[in-house]
């Protein structure tokens, strides 16, 4: 093999590494923006049943069953974030590549899995705010 077939393999490699590192950390990223996101969304229910709370005091209406569902919609956004916080990062080793596997143009296939946002739809129905 000649110099210039081995420099181009390790440049392959090195690529790779780097290409592998950078969707790393476009994925932590992700992860942290997701998170904010739906603490922010977790203040907006606590003020939410913060009102529900102060019309429930100054009014005689029943409003026991929107407290829990307020209530069940926080619970399901805590449950989203501590799924994200837990969530296995891909930190497994990629097997080291020989120069005879490099020099092939296949595509790597990756596992890609599609996030449902449960808690977007626990948060949809919000109290109507009373005056």
């Amino acid at each position: 093999m000649s110099a210039f077939n081995r420099f181009c393999n390790a440049t392959k490699r090195t690529v790779k590494k780097i290409s592998d590192k950078t969707e790393e950390i476009f994925d932590s990223a992700a992860n942290s923006v997701k998170i904010k996101n739906l603490e922010m969304k977790i203040d907006e229910q606590y003020e939410n049943l913060g009102r529900l709370i102060y019309r429930d005091l100054h009014t005689e209406e029943d409003l026991e069953e929107e407290k829990l569902r307020i209530i069940a919609a926080i619970d399901a956004l805590f449950d989203r974030i501590t799924e994200l916080k837990t969530a296995p990062k891909s930190t497994e080793e990629e097997p080291t590549v020989s120069d005879a596997e490099a020099d092939t143009d296949e595509p790597v296939a990756q596992d890609e899995t599609a996030e449902e946002d449960t808690a977007e739809a626990a948060t949809e129905e919000k109290p109507a705010d009373a005056e």
